[in-house]
């Protein structure tokens, strides 16, 4: 059953007092009175919820209070006045009650209100007896109409309760449909699974293909993270809500990287039962990272590591050295006759130039070398575990590389590399020295006659 919520107390306490203006308008019609001390009293009864609306204890206990207030009001009404309305409308209560959808709330004003009938009939079995033979047969009409009315009052809270909570579920359904979110749960006794619809965009496979075997979901998590999901489910386990990023390996081949939010239920006795969970798809989020990541990092001409990659990966390669210090080189390569071509052909065959010169001088250099663009048409390369014989190797083989044409937009073009190389640590220690030093080694191949190296 549900738990009742604030807005059943709404409905009920509009119920109340409804019913409390319909009987006294019938006191009025029938000419019964009671005392000043009786009306005060009802009143108080009538208040006490009235004035708790706003407070904890009503949203909390508000089902409880508002059943008792109904039961006391009648049974005060029924012991001063007896008479078969007022008996009629004490039974009414358990017709309210009804509205919590709680059989041991229904029960309980069932209860109460058959133990009160009982010891007004004992108590005053005589008047009861008089008033029915006493009562014109109209006053027979008016209880059945009174329940008509308050089934048609009662039946419109449902409606607008009900469209409240359609909407609220349209609107949860479009936020799930708009953000790619699923829902899930898991029983852990009955080992069932429940997923939502959105399971089938994000794999492309119906959610019974996990409902009726749920290890298959299991299966769908990259090995890189399946080390990662297992510890959270542990967590999971020992009453912890987690939430992680984790790859999801389709059977297309395709990656998806999704968000998963998940947290346990515990039953009354503390026992976690259920585990509850969302899983968002982040993959066009991380495809947008990643760009960005690349535009920070990446020269986005030719697609090489720029200045920023480039000093990040000589702090690690030094960093790395911290018990073994190893011999590296810095190549700065500077462009011979570069400006005539962006001069007499523009700046578009210049940038389609610099990119095949990136490519080809990349095709020469080791795997584990790293070549990036500082700008314009200079290029920056560290090598590392060399030896003086190594470097001569590269770099000749760089300014092999230039002695062919490169072919861009029909033209056959034929440019230079000079070449400055530093050591480390014999020409620097820190990335500013070396860079200078080489640059310093690059301007005296120029002098030299271009298209050639030079150490520092």
């Amino acid at each position: 059953m549900g738990r009742p919520t604030d807005q059943h107390n709404l409905i009920m306490l509009k119920m109340l007092w409804f019913i409390t203006i319909i009987t006294c308008l019938l006191d009025l019609v029938q000419g019964k009175h009671y005392t000043l001390f009786q009306y005060i009293i009802m009143l108080t009864i009538l208040l006490l919820p009235t004035l708790l609306l706003l407070g904890d204890i009503f949203l909390i206990r508000g089902s409880y209070l508002l059943v008792t207030v109904l039961i006391l009001y009648f049974s005060l009404r029924l012991f001063w006045q007896p008479s078969l309305i007022n008996l009629l409308l004490l039974y009414l209560v358990m017709f309210l009650t009804v509205i919590y959808r709680q059989t041991a709330l229904i029960l309980t004003a069932s209860i109460a209100a058959i133990v009160v009938s009982i010891i007004v009939f004992q108590l005053h079995s005589g008047s009861l007896v008089d008033a029915v033979e006493r009562m014109h047969p109209v006053w027979f009409i008016i209880p059945g109409l009174i329940l008509i009315i308050l089934m048609l009052v009662l039946n419109r809270f449902i409606l607008v309760s009900h469209r409240s909570t359609k909407k609220e579920q349209q609107q949860w359904h479009n936020i799930q449909a708009g953000f790619a979110i699923l829902t899930w749960s898991y029983e852990l006794k009955r080992g069932q699974l429940f997923m939502s619809k959105g399971i089938e965009e994000l794999t492309g496979l119906p959610a019974d293909f996990f409902i009726k075997r749920p290890e298959r979901m299991q299966k769908l998590v990259h090995p890189y993270d399946s080390l990662r999901l297992f510890e959270a489910y542990k967590d999971l386990l020992a009453g912890k809500k987690r939430v992680l990023e984790h790859r999801l390996l389709l059977t297309d081949g395709s990656i998806r990287w999704v968000q998963h939010l998940a947290l346990p239920f515990q039953d009354k006795a503390g026992n976690i039962t259920r585990l509850d969970g969302l899983i968002i798809d982040m993959s066009k989020q991380r495809v947008r990272e990643e760009k960005i990541k690349h535009m920070a990092f990446y020269d986005q001409l030719t697609g090489l590591p720029n200045r920023i990659m480039f000093e990040n990966y000589f702090a690690l390669t030094l960093a790395g050295q911290i018990h073994q210090e190893q011999k590296l080189a810095l190549i700065f390569i500077d462009l011979d006759h570069f400006k005539q071509v962006n001069d007499e052909l523009g700046h578009d065959v210049g940038d389609l130039l610099l990119k095949e010169v990136g490519i080809r001088i990349k095709g020469v250099m080791r795997e584990n070398d790293l070549l990036a663009r500082l700008g314009g048409d200079e290029f920056i390369a560290l090598l590392s575990s060399v030896s003086h014989e190594t470097i001569t190797l590269v770099a000749e083989r760089i300014v092999d590389a230039f002695s062919r044409n490169f072919a861009v937009k029909g033209h056959e073009l034929r440019v230079g590399a000079s070449i400055g190389i530093s050591m480390y640590p014999k020409d620097g220690r820190d990335l500013e020295t070396l860079i200078k030093s080489a640059d310093k080694a690059m301007y005296t191949a120029k002098k030299k006659g271009k298209n050639q190296y030079y150490f520092g």
